[in-house]
Protein backbone atom coordinates (compact mmCIF):
# COMPACT_ATOMS: atom_id res chain seq x y z
CA UNK A 1 0.00 0.00 0.00
CA UNK A 2 1.20 3.31 -0.62
CA UNK A 3 2.24 5.41 1.87
CA UNK A 4 0.23 8.63 1.27
CA UNK A 5 1.61 12.03 2.23
CA UNK A 6 0.93 15.39 3.33
CA UNK A 7 1.98 16.64 -0.10
CA UNK A 8 -0.24 14.76 -1.89
CA UNK A 9 -3.35 15.59 -0.12
CA UNK A 10 -1.87 19.32 -1.67
CA UNK A 11 -1.62 18.44 -5.06
CA UNK A 12 -5.18 16.78 -4.74
CA UNK A 13 -6.80 20.09 -3.59
CA UNK A 14 -4.66 21.67 -6.70
CA UNK A 15 -6.31 19.17 -9.08
CA UNK A 16 -9.55 19.72 -7.86
CA UNK A 17 -9.10 23.46 -7.94
CA UNK A 18 -7.11 24.07 -10.94
CA UNK A 19 -5.96 21.19 -13.13
CA UNK A 20 -9.17 19.49 -13.44
CA UNK A 21 -10.44 22.40 -15.08
CA UNK A 22 -8.09 22.03 -18.08
CA UNK A 23 -9.47 18.76 -18.83
CA UNK A 24 -13.30 18.98 -19.20
CA UNK A 25 -16.03 21.71 -19.73
CA UNK A 26 -17.89 23.32 -17.53
CA UNK A 27 -21.18 21.43 -18.55
CA UNK A 28 -19.02 18.05 -16.66
CA UNK A 29 -17.03 19.87 -14.30
CA UNK A 30 -19.06 18.51 -11.33
CA UNK A 31 -18.48 15.05 -12.98
CA UNK A 32 -14.38 15.23 -12.18
CA UNK A 33 -14.70 18.06 -8.99
CA UNK A 34 -17.28 15.87 -7.00
CA UNK A 35 -17.40 12.41 -8.57
CA UNK A 36 -13.88 11.71 -9.28
CA UNK A 37 -12.84 12.92 -6.00
CA UNK A 38 -15.83 10.84 -4.04
CA UNK A 39 -14.37 7.64 -6.24
CA UNK A 40 -10.20 8.83 -4.86
CA UNK A 41 -10.38 10.38 -1.61
CA UNK A 42 -13.55 11.97 -0.35
CA UNK A 43 -11.74 15.02 -0.10
CA UNK A 44 -13.86 17.28 1.62
CA UNK A 45 -14.91 14.72 4.37
CA UNK A 46 -11.16 13.80 5.33
CA UNK A 47 -10.75 16.59 7.66
CA UNK A 48 -12.06 14.49 10.61
CA UNK A 49 -10.43 10.95 10.44
CA UNK A 50 -8.16 12.06 7.68
CA UNK A 51 -5.29 9.34 6.79
CA UNK A 52 -8.07 6.53 7.92
CA UNK A 53 -9.91 7.33 4.81
CA UNK A 54 -7.08 8.15 3.00
CA UNK A 55 -5.64 5.00 3.56
CA UNK A 56 -8.80 3.05 2.87
CA UNK A 57 -9.48 5.12 -0.25
CA UNK A 58 -6.01 4.40 -1.57
CA UNK A 59 -6.11 0.62 -1.18
CA UNK A 60 -9.39 0.15 -2.98
CA UNK A 61 -9.01 2.89 -6.44
CA UNK A 62 -4.71 3.49 -5.88
CA UNK A 63 -4.83 3.45 -10.06
CA UNK A 64 -6.98 6.84 -10.06
CA UNK A 65 -5.24 8.53 -7.00
CA UNK A 66 -1.61 8.06 -8.78
CA UNK A 67 -2.60 9.07 -12.34
CA UNK A 68 -4.35 12.40 -10.28
CA UNK A 69 -0.94 12.89 -8.31
CA UNK A 70 1.34 12.44 -11.73
CA UNK A 71 -0.78 14.39 -13.97
CA UNK A 72 -1.17 17.34 -11.31
CA UNK A 73 2.40 17.19 -10.90
CA UNK A 74 2.77 17.55 -14.97
CA UNK A 75 0.66 20.54 -14.67
CA UNK A 76 3.22 22.26 -11.65
CA UNK A 77 5.89 21.68 -14.23
CA UNK A 78 4.24 23.34 -16.94
CA UNK A 79 3.40 26.43 -15.12
CA UNK A 80 6.51 26.84 -13.33
CA UNK A 81 8.23 27.47 -16.69
CA UNK A 82 10.01 23.92 -16.81
CA UNK A 83 8.01 22.12 -19.49
CA UNK A 84 10.58 21.09 -21.63
CA UNK A 85 12.87 19.44 -18.69
CA UNK A 86 12.88 15.87 -17.98
CA UNK A 87 10.12 13.72 -16.03
CA UNK A 88 10.86 14.19 -12.42
CA UNK A 89 11.44 11.03 -10.43
CA UNK A 90 7.73 11.67 -8.50
CA UNK A 91 6.12 12.10 -11.92
CA UNK A 92 7.71 9.52 -13.69
CA UNK A 93 6.76 7.18 -10.44
CA UNK A 94 3.17 7.64 -10.43
CA UNK A 95 2.43 7.43 -13.87
CA UNK A 96 4.07 4.13 -13.54
CA UNK A 97 2.23 2.61 -10.52
CA UNK A 98 -0.98 4.60 -11.86
CA UNK A 99 -0.43 3.04 -15.50
CA UNK A 100 0.64 -0.58 -13.73
CA UNK A 101 -2.22 -1.01 -11.50
CA UNK A 102 -4.73 0.52 -13.75
CA UNK A 103 -3.79 -2.28 -16.65
CA UNK A 104 -3.75 -4.82 -13.71
CA UNK A 105 -7.42 -3.39 -12.92
CA UNK A 106 -8.45 -3.83 -16.97
CA UNK A 107 -7.27 -7.20 -17.00
CA UNK A 108 -9.82 -8.83 -14.87
CA UNK A 109 -13.82 -8.42 -14.67
CA UNK A 110 -14.75 -5.12 -11.99
CA UNK A 111 -17.83 -4.70 -10.43
CA UNK A 112 -20.13 -2.07 -11.80
CA UNK A 113 -19.61 0.45 -8.62
CA UNK A 114 -15.77 0.91 -9.95
CA UNK A 115 -16.43 2.03 -13.73
CA UNK A 116 -16.52 6.03 -13.07
CA UNK A 117 -12.68 5.63 -11.26
CA UNK A 118 -11.28 3.25 -14.11
CA UNK A 119 -13.14 6.11 -17.05
CA UNK A 120 -11.48 8.87 -14.91
CA UNK A 121 -8.22 7.13 -14.65
CA UNK A 122 -8.38 6.15 -18.34
CA UNK A 123 -9.11 9.85 -18.94
CA UNK A 124 -6.17 11.36 -16.66
CA UNK A 125 -3.37 8.51 -18.78
CA UNK A 126 -4.52 9.84 -21.56
CA UNK A 127 -3.99 13.74 -20.66
CA UNK A 128 -0.55 12.03 -19.44
CA UNK A 129 0.93 10.18 -21.73
CA UNK A 130 -0.26 13.43 -24.54
CA UNK A 131 1.87 15.79 -22.60
CA UNK A 132 5.01 13.36 -22.55
CA UNK A 133 7.20 14.06 -25.18
CA UNK A 134 10.60 13.49 -25.61
CA UNK A 135 11.11 15.01 -29.34
CA UNK A 136 12.68 18.70 -29.51
CA UNK A 137 11.88 18.52 -33.30
CA UNK A 138 10.52 17.43 -35.83
CA UNK A 139 12.88 15.51 -36.93
CA UNK A 140 12.79 13.94 -33.82
CA UNK A 141 9.19 13.52 -33.60
CA UNK A 142 7.13 11.06 -35.22
CA UNK A 143 6.41 9.54 -37.87
CA UNK A 144 9.52 11.12 -39.44
CA UNK A 145 11.85 9.69 -36.26
CA UNK A 146 13.35 5.89 -36.54
CA UNK A 147 11.00 3.26 -35.36
CA UNK A 148 10.58 2.79 -31.79
CA UNK A 149 8.19 0.61 -29.49
CA UNK A 150 7.16 3.81 -27.94
CA UNK A 151 5.75 5.69 -30.70
CA UNK A 152 2.20 6.26 -30.47
CA UNK A 153 2.53 4.87 -26.76
CA UNK A 154 -0.64 7.18 -26.03
CA UNK A 155 -2.55 4.92 -28.51
CA UNK A 156 -2.93 2.24 -26.11
CA UNK A 157 -5.37 4.26 -24.15
CA UNK A 158 -7.93 3.63 -27.48
CA UNK A 159 -8.48 0.57 -25.58
CA UNK A 160 -10.76 2.21 -23.10
CA UNK A 161 -13.17 2.34 -25.90
CA UNK A 162 -13.59 -1.76 -25.40
CA UNK A 163 -15.11 -0.45 -22.09
CA UNK A 164 -17.32 1.85 -23.51
CA UNK A 165 -18.71 -0.98 -25.09
CA UNK A 166 -18.63 -3.33 -22.56
CA UNK A 167 -19.82 -1.37 -19.80
CA UNK A 168 -21.82 2.21 -21.15
CA UNK A 169 -25.00 0.60 -22.32
CA UNK A 170 -28.18 2.10 -22.53
CA UNK A 171 -29.66 -1.05 -20.82
CA UNK A 172 -27.45 -0.94 -17.88
CA UNK A 173 -26.95 0.82 -15.12
CA UNK A 174 -26.10 4.15 -15.95
CA UNK A 175 -22.32 5.76 -15.29
CA UNK A 176 -21.53 9.28 -14.50
CA UNK A 177 -19.50 9.10 -17.73
CA UNK A 178 -21.49 8.60 -20.25
CA UNK A 179 -22.17 12.14 -20.46
CA UNK A 180 -18.12 12.76 -21.58
CA UNK A 181 -18.94 10.24 -24.31
CA UNK A 182 -21.65 11.67 -26.56
CA UNK A 183 -20.96 9.14 -29.24
CA UNK A 184 -21.25 6.31 -27.31
CA UNK A 185 -24.55 5.62 -28.24
CA UNK A 186 -24.51 7.80 -31.88
CA UNK A 187 -26.33 5.56 -34.94
CA UNK A 188 -24.95 6.35 -38.22
CA UNK A 189 -27.42 8.98 -39.79
CA UNK A 190 -29.45 8.41 -43.27
CA UNK A 191 -28.03 8.10 -46.10
CA UNK A 192 -28.00 11.56 -48.37
CA UNK A 193 -26.72 12.58 -51.71
CA UNK A 194 -23.37 14.34 -49.54
CA UNK A 195 -21.43 12.43 -46.95
CA UNK A 196 -23.60 12.42 -43.85
CA UNK A 197 -21.84 15.16 -41.66
CA UNK A 198 -19.21 15.83 -43.52
CA UNK A 199 -20.65 18.30 -46.06
CA UNK A 200 -18.48 20.91 -45.09
CA UNK A 201 -15.59 18.78 -45.44
CA UNK A 202 -12.89 19.35 -47.96
CA UNK A 203 -13.39 17.12 -51.57
CA UNK A 204 -9.90 15.74 -51.39
CA UNK A 205 -10.48 14.68 -48.33
CA UNK A 206 -13.63 12.97 -49.38
CA UNK A 207 -11.98 11.30 -52.18
CA UNK A 208 -8.86 10.49 -50.06
CA UNK A 209 -10.33 8.37 -47.25
CA UNK A 210 -12.89 6.98 -49.79
CA UNK A 211 -16.38 8.66 -48.28
CA UNK A 212 -19.96 8.63 -49.38
CA UNK A 213 -23.51 8.54 -48.48
CA UNK A 214 -23.53 4.76 -47.62
CA UNK A 215 -20.00 5.37 -45.44
CA UNK A 216 -20.40 4.46 -41.15
CA UNK A 217 -18.25 3.73 -38.61
CA UNK A 218 -18.46 -0.03 -39.45
CA UNK A 219 -17.61 -0.14 -43.24
CA UNK A 220 -15.33 2.78 -43.32
CA UNK A 221 -12.20 3.16 -40.56
CA UNK A 222 -11.76 6.83 -41.13
CA UNK A 223 -15.90 7.76 -40.53
CA UNK A 224 -16.02 7.97 -36.90
CA UNK A 225 -13.16 10.39 -36.75
CA UNK A 226 -13.42 12.37 -39.93
CA UNK A 227 -16.99 12.84 -38.18
CA UNK A 228 -16.02 14.25 -34.73
CA UNK A 229 -13.24 16.38 -36.48
CA UNK A 230 -15.93 18.11 -38.84
CA UNK A 231 -17.76 18.91 -35.65
CA UNK A 232 -14.87 20.17 -34.25
CA UNK A 233 -13.71 22.18 -37.51
CA UNK A 234 -17.24 23.94 -37.08
CA UNK A 235 -16.49 25.30 -33.42
CA UNK A 236 -15.21 28.03 -32.35
CA UNK A 237 -15.71 27.44 -28.53
CA UNK A 238 -12.35 26.13 -26.80
CA UNK A 239 -13.39 23.70 -23.94
CA UNK A 240 -16.04 21.89 -26.23
CA UNK A 241 -12.90 21.82 -29.20
CA UNK A 242 -10.50 20.34 -26.54
CA UNK A 243 -12.92 17.67 -24.57
CA UNK A 244 -13.96 16.32 -28.67
CA UNK A 245 -9.74 15.90 -29.08
CA UNK A 246 -9.80 14.27 -25.50
CA UNK A 247 -12.48 11.65 -26.66
CA UNK A 248 -10.41 11.77 -29.50
CA UNK A 249 -7.18 10.07 -28.71
CA UNK A 250 -8.61 8.35 -25.65
CA UNK A 251 -11.34 6.53 -27.64
CA UNK A 252 -10.00 5.82 -31.10
CA UNK A 253 -11.72 3.22 -33.32
CA UNK A 254 -9.15 0.31 -33.20
CA UNK A 255 -9.39 0.13 -37.47
CA UNK A 256 -7.91 4.01 -37.38
CA UNK A 257 -5.35 3.47 -34.76
CA UNK A 258 -4.08 0.34 -37.28
CA UNK A 259 -3.93 3.01 -40.05
CA UNK A 260 -1.69 5.21 -37.76
CA UNK A 261 0.24 2.57 -37.11
CA UNK A 262 0.97 1.95 -40.92
CA UNK A 263 1.74 5.67 -41.53
CA UNK A 264 -1.46 5.61 -43.58
CA UNK A 265 -2.33 9.18 -45.52
CA UNK A 266 -5.50 9.21 -44.40
CA UNK A 267 -5.30 8.89 -41.57
CA UNK A 268 -2.01 10.82 -40.71
CA UNK A 269 -3.92 13.45 -42.26
CA UNK A 270 -6.92 13.26 -40.05
CA UNK A 271 -4.79 13.13 -36.90
CA UNK A 272 -2.76 16.35 -38.47
CA UNK A 273 -6.48 18.30 -38.58
CA UNK A 274 -6.65 17.33 -35.31
CA UNK A 275 -3.47 18.63 -34.73
CA UNK A 276 -3.75 22.11 -36.58
CA UNK A 277 -6.84 22.52 -34.77
CA UNK A 278 -5.57 22.41 -31.29
CA UNK A 279 -2.82 24.84 -32.43
CA UNK A 280 -5.24 27.54 -32.48
CA UNK A 281 -5.24 26.83 -28.03
CA UNK A 282 -1.75 26.67 -26.74
CA UNK A 283 -3.30 24.41 -23.99
CA UNK A 284 -0.54 22.86 -21.88
CA UNK A 285 -0.75 19.19 -22.15
CA UNK A 286 -1.57 19.33 -25.93
CA UNK A 287 -0.04 21.88 -27.74
CA UNK A 288 3.85 20.69 -27.54
CA UNK A 289 2.61 17.47 -29.64
CA UNK A 290 0.15 18.95 -31.61
CA UNK A 291 3.35 21.47 -33.05
CA UNK A 292 5.85 18.88 -33.09
CA UNK A 293 4.25 15.97 -34.57
CA UNK A 294 1.75 18.16 -36.86
CA UNK A 295 4.74 19.10 -38.53
CA UNK A 296 6.66 16.20 -38.69
CA UNK A 297 3.36 14.42 -39.97
CA UNK A 298 3.33 17.46 -42.90
CA UNK A 299 6.90 17.02 -43.35
CA UNK A 300 6.55 13.22 -43.88
CA UNK A 301 3.54 13.46 -46.20
CA UNK A 302 5.76 15.85 -48.44
CA UNK A 303 8.66 13.86 -48.75
CA UNK A 304 6.88 10.62 -49.22
CA UNK A 305 3.84 11.35 -51.14
CA UNK A 306 4.68 14.31 -52.67
CA UNK A 307 3.33 13.06 -56.38
CA UNK A 308 -0.63 13.08 -54.76
CA UNK A 309 -2.07 16.36 -55.43
CA UNK A 310 -4.87 16.19 -52.66
CA UNK A 311 -2.36 15.26 -49.94
CA UNK A 312 -0.07 18.18 -50.64
CA UNK A 313 -3.72 19.82 -51.24
CA UNK A 314 -5.54 19.21 -47.88
CA UNK A 315 -1.56 19.79 -45.93
CA UNK A 316 -2.00 23.73 -46.77
CA UNK A 317 -4.07 24.01 -43.47
CA UNK A 318 -1.78 21.78 -40.77
CA UNK A 319 1.33 23.30 -42.25
CA UNK A 320 0.02 26.81 -41.65
CA UNK A 321 -0.91 26.01 -38.46
CA UNK A 322 1.37 23.91 -36.76
CA UNK A 323 4.64 25.59 -37.81
CA UNK A 324 2.76 29.09 -36.93
CA UNK A 325 2.17 27.91 -32.98
CA UNK A 326 6.52 26.13 -33.35
CA UNK A 327 7.19 29.74 -33.86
Amino acid sequence: MYDFREQDLELLHKFQTRTVFTITTDKNLHVYQKETFKLAYSVRNISRHLWRVLLTLTDQQPFLMHSILSLTLMHDRYLSGTQNTKLSTTEAFHWYQGTALFNSKLSNPFPAAERDAVFATAVCLGVIAFFYLDAKTPEEAWPLKSPSSLDLNWLSLSEGKKLLKRYVQPASEPSLFQTLMPWVNTKPRSTSSTVPGLEAFPAAFIRLCSLDATSTPDNNAYYAVADGLAKSLRSDCKLTTILGFLCFISFLPPGFSQLLRRKDPGALLLLAYWYAKMCQYQHWWIAGRAALEGQSICMYLQRYHGHDADIQELLQFPKMMCVHVAR
